[in-house]
């Protein structure tokens, strides 16, 4: 008699599909949208939540409906990093990246930190500038 193949009985037996590691991460991102129906895409803010080499989870109240495929513009690597949507919730996006980044740039990645704008300081004119005009 073979075993039944419920969740249950598997709980124990469950491995770690992922090869890399998710590293947290919190900084604002621009992502283009592309719908299943049509060509046209759209720009939408978001905040990326977590990241690894093959894909990452971004947050936003303005995704459009049935996205599949998307280009995420990550600060600091002055390029569009093309992907697949795996899962679409409510608020969050789920991205496979058709080519994996380098350990380097997830780990640069994930160290940036978010200055609130309260918290920021102000510029400081120099006495020279305004002394000439």
């Amino acid at each position: 008699m073979q075993s039944r193949k419920y969740a249950l009985t598997q709980i124990g037996d469950q491995k770690d599909r992922r090869i890399h590691s998710r590293r947290d991460a919190n900084c604002p991102i621009i992502v283009h949208a592309k719908k299943r129906t049509g060509d046209s895409t759209v720009a939408v803010q978001s905040w990326l939540v977590n990241l690894s080499e093959e894909g990452c989870q971004v947050a936003s109240d303005h995704f459009p409906r049935n996205v599949h495929e998307v280009y995420v513009i990550i600060p600091g690597l002055g390029s569009k990093v093309h992907g697949n949507v795996v899962k679409q919730g409510d608020f969050t996006l789920h991205v496979a990246f058709t080519t994996a980044l380098t350990a380097q740039i997830v780990d640069k990645v994930g160290r940036i930190k978010v200055v609130p704008r309260a918290l920021a300081k102000p510029a400081v004119s120099s006495p020279a500038s305004s002394a000439s005009t």
